[in-house]
C-alpha cells in the first residue's frame, strides 16, 4: 500500500479512536481509558507529521535542496519524540496522582467494545506499516510499525484495568504513559542518529568495501567515509588505480565504483576520488 494513503489513514484513524476513547473515557470515568484516548490525540499529530514529511521527502532536488530532502521523515520523528515525551510525562503525574485519590470505575459493554476495535484495528495497521516498511525500508513506516504496535500494547492495558477497576486502573495508566515516554525517547534517540549524520552499521560498510574492490580496475582504496542524509547513505571513497591508466580510462573506473555503489537501495550518493598509485607489471596485464 502506498506510504501517504497509510499515513492518510492513520490519520483518520487517530481521530476516530480519539473521540472513541475520549467518551467511554469520560463515561465510565477511567484512568487508563483516558490516558489512551490522549496516546491517540498524540498519534493525531504524529501521523499528520509523517503524513507530511512522506510527501515532502518525495520531492525532487531543487536549487535550495541539491541533495533533495531526505531528511524530512526523521525531522518528523524527532518531532514526535518530544511530543510524545511531553504527553508520557504529562500522563504519569496525572494518574500518579488518580492513584492516591480513589474515584469509581463504570465498566460497560460499549467501553470494551471501544478498547477491542482499537487492539484489532491497530494489529492491522501495524500489519500493512510492517509490509510497506519492508519493502521501502522507509524510516516513517518502521516509526509507524513501532507505534502502532505500541499502541496496540497501551490499548491492552488499559482494557486490563478498565476491566480489574480501582487503583490497578490507576497503575494501568501510569504504565501507559510510560510507555509512551519510554517509546518516545527511543524513537527521538533514533532520529537525532539520523539527522546527526550517523555512520551505518559494520554490514553496511562491509558491503561497500567488497564492492568497491570488486570493481575492474580498483587495487586498492584509503579513507572511506559513509554518513546517513536522512534516511540514506553518502559515501566518499578513495578508490586506488594503476598510473599508467590513461586519464579517461581512471574516469571511466571511478564512474563503476559510483554506479555500482549506488545499485545499493539504501545509498542515495557515492563521491569517488582517485588515488593513482604504482601498480606490479603483472597486475597490469591483468587490468588489461
Amino acid at each position: 500500500m502506498h506510504k501517504e494513503l497509510l499515513t492518510k489513514l492513520g490519520v483518520l484513524l487517530s481521530v476516530l479512536l480519539f473521540g472513541g476513547k475520549l467518551y467511554v473515557g469520560i463515561r465510565t470515568g477511567s484512568t487508563a481509558v483516558i490516558s489512551d484516548a490522549l496516546n491517540s490525540l498524540l498519534d493525531v499529530f504524529s501521523y499528520t507529521a509523517i503524513y507530511l514529511s512522506v510527501r515532502l521527502q518525495e520531492k525532487a532536488p531543487d536549487a535550495n535542496h541539491h541533495f533533495g530532502h531526505r531528511r524530512a521523515e526523521p525531522v518528523a520523528g524527532f518531532i514526535i519524540a518530544i511530543f510524545a515525551a511531553i504527553l508520557g510525562a504529562t500522563i504519569i503525574k496525572e494518574a500518579g496522582f488518580g492513584f492516591f485519590n480513589a474515584h469509581p470505575v463504570n465498566l460497560n459493554a460499549l467501553a470494551i467494545f471501544v478498547m477491542g476495535i482499537a487492539i484489532v484495528t491497530k494489529m492491522v495497521m501495524a500489519f500493512a506499516y510492517w509490509m510497506t516498511w519492508s519493502k521501502s525500508h522507509s524510516l516513517a513506516m518502521h516509526a509507524s510499525f513501532v507505534d502502532s504496535c505500541n499502541d496496540m500494547l497501551a490499548s491492552l492495558v488499559a482494557l486490563v484495568g478498565l476491566i480489574l477497576g480501582s487503583s490497578w486502573d490507576d497503575i494501568a495508566g501510569i504504565l501507559i504513559g510510560g510507555w509512551v515516554l519510554f517509546s518516545g525517547t527511543r524513537v527521538g534517540l533514533e532520529n537525532i542518529g539520523y539527522l546527526m549524520g550517523k555512520v551505518p552499521d559494520d554490514l553496511m560498510m562491509d558491503r561497500i568495501r567488497q564492492r568497491t574492490m570488486e570493481t575492474p580496475g580498483v587495487s586498492g582504496f584509503n579513507d572511506l567515509r559513509a554518513h546517513f542524509v536522512g534516511d540514506r547513505i553518502h559515501v566518499e571513497v578513495h578508490i586506488e588505480v594503476d598510473d599508467s591508466l590513461s586519464l579517461r580510462d581512471a574516469h571511466d573506473v571511478s564512474m563503476a565504483v559510483r554506479y555500482r555503489l549506488q545499485d545499493f537501495d539504501e545509498i542515495n550518493r557515492a563521491f569517488i576520488h582517485i588515488d593513482p598509485v604504482t601498480v606490479c607489471q603483472n597486475h597490469r596485464r591483468e587490468l588489461r
